[in-house]
Order: C-alpha cells, then sequence, then structure tokens
C-alpha cells in the first residue's frame, strides 16, 4: 500500500512539474489586431562591457606592418608571433617548457617579406592590450637585431563591428612600423 502511494505521489508530482515547465516556456496571450509581437532583439544599453554568452566570446586581429632598422630601411626575414595573453614573458624570452614554447612560435609565426611587410591574423579571446613578439631568425644575412616586444592597446576606434554577432565582438585592425636596434 506505501509502495503504490508513493508511485501515485511520485507520478503526480512529475506530471504537474511537466506541466508547469512547459507552460512557462509558451506565451499564452493572444495578440489583438491592434497589438504588434514584441521585438524580438530588444536594445542592450552598451556600456563597454563585454557581454558573456554560454561560450567564449571571441576577436579577430589583423594586423599589418612593416618592420625597419633604426636607419628606415626594410628588414626581412622577421618573426613575428601575437601573444596569448597568459603567456608569460621576461624582457623579449617566453618562458616555459622551451620545446612547447618553440612549437607554438614556429606554428604561430609569420616572416616578413624583403620589404619588410607583414600580415598578421589570429583568432582570440578578445582583450585590452596586443603583444607582438619580434625577432631575428635569419641570423646575419641581412644583419643581426635585438628582439622585441611590441605593445598595442586595444581601443574602440581600432575594433570593427560591423560582423560582430554573437560570441564574435568584432575584428581588431591596427596597422604599424616596427624599427628594431642593431645588436
Amino acid at each position: 500500500m506505501k509502495v503504490k502511494y508513493l508511485k501515485l505521489k511520485n507520478w503526480l508530482l512529475v506530471t504537474v512539474m511537466s506541466a508547469l515547465g512547459f507552460s512557462s516556456c509558451h506565451c499564452h496571450k493572444q495578440l489583438t489586431n491592434t497589438e504588434t509581437a514584441p521585438d524580438p532583439k530588444p536594445e542592450v544599453e552598451d556600456r563597454g562591457e563585454m557581454r558573456l554568452m554560454y561560450g567564449v566570446p571571441t576577436m579577430d586581429f589583423q594586423i599589418r606592418g612593416q618592420v625597419k632598422d633604426a636607419q628606415g630601411k626594410p628588414v626581412k626575414n622577421i618573426r613575428i608571433n601575437m601573444l596569448e595573453r597568459n603567456m608569460e614573458i621576461q624582457g623579449a624570452e617566453l618562458q616555459g617548457d622551451p620545446d612547447a614554447v618553440e612549437r607554438w612560435l614556429e606554428s604561430s609565426s609569420v616572416i616578413t617579406d624583403k620589404k619588410g611587410y607583414f600580415e598578421l591574423k589570429n583568432r582570440g579571446i578578445p582583450q585590452e592590450q596586443v603583444r607582438l613578439l619580434v625577432r631575428d631568425v635569419d641570423g646575419k644575412k641581412n644583419g643581426e637585431f635585438k628582439d622585441r616586444m611590441v605593445e598595442m592597446e586595444v581601443t574602440a576606434d581600432d575594433v570593427d563591428r560591423t560582423q560582430a554577432g554573437g560570441w564574435n565582438q568584432g575584428t581588431y585592425n591596427k596597422e604599424v612600423e616596427i624599427k628594431l636596434e642593431e645588436k
């Protein structure tokens, strides 16, 4: 008897909870001829805060530029990496497992052409500052240059939000000129 009572009680609770749950997901109000449906995308006040959704916000980064020496001549064969925001750096050296760091540097880098131009494209988490690690990797072929860290602030003027939506926060576009010092 007690088991039948518990089963009946559980069945009633599940039935009532299911009905309440499903009914709360549907609007029962019927619109009259003079009423219009509510705007499916209400205006959201932009307070400069990042809106989080049930995913990870991303931003496309497009950085173009030219690398020059102290005399203003273009420098070819310079490796440029955009650093992730959690990468630790001392001076211009990345910290961590040397093999992992070197694999990352090789897989995510661009090399300047013979006129010193480069174009770096990356997708990552939006950040307030972009850091580029600039390294001379060809030895003495075109002169030897010191490694350099370039830090750029991400401002609203640099972000194109025409393609933004959902998790995509837009595209950071920046043109830079990087001067290197000889060793």
